[in-house]
């Protein structure tokens, strides 16, 4: 209460010494809209009047202060709430991004995966282990073929000597046989001269 009758007190007290005092007249940076709030309370402050450690100012540049705070408190709020809808929709697309980055990472590691390992016999087996069962199996393989081939080539060889044995001994059986057929008939004609004499 004593604070409003102060107040009303010296409002009263400086519309009397303003009709008394003209004073220097500087342009009002309270009607300018490019002023701002400390130029606007340091010409409140300079243009007032003292009166025992107070000061006295006119209602009109506290009402039009008040008014300019109000404005610009008002426009504060209003950027306020447009930053904060631009940065929630940010971190929207910035969630976004990030969950999108973290299923093609996903995606990445599976192709990776499946790019890495083969389906060999219908198990995941990775492509080192797939080349050294190959490898194992071609070695092994060829190791089986060269072997059967040196033996074939054995067994093929024995038997071509085994024939032209065979193409010998029938030469010399047929050699033999015709040895025996003509000793035979040799025998057989003395045999013959033998019962022809005799008889």
């Amino acid at each position: 209460m004593f604070k409003v009758l102060s107040i009303s007190l010296l409002l009263f007290i400086s519309a009397t010494f303003q009709g008394q005092n003209p004073g220097i007249t500087l342009e009002n940076p309270l009607n300018s809209e490019k002023s701002t709030l400390a130029k606007q309370h340091k010409f409140i402050m300079e243009q007032s009047k003292s009166y025992v450690n107070n000061k006295v100012v006119k209602i009109e540049w506290i009402e039009k202060f008040y008014s300019n705070v109000k404005d610009s408190l008002e426009s504060a709020k209003h950027e306020r709430s447009i930053f904060k809808k631009a940065y929630t929709e940010e971190i929207k697309v910035s969630k976004d991004a990030l969950n999108s980055a973290k299923a093609l990472k996903e995606e990445l590691d599976l192709v990776n995966s499946e790019k890495e390992n083969i389906t060999f016999f219908g198990s995941i087996t990775s492509k080192s282990s797939y080349k050294k069962i190959v490898w194992t199996a071609i070695i092994s393989l060829s190791s089986f073929l060269l072997f059967f081939l040196f033996k074939y080539k054995n067994s093929n060889r024995a038997t071509k000597e085994t024939k032209e044995k065979l193409k010998e001994i029938e030469l010399d059986l047929e050699q033999t046989k015709k040895k025996a057929r003509i000793k035979e008939q040799e025998l057989m004609r003395k045999l013959q001269d033998e019962i022809n004499k005799n008889t």
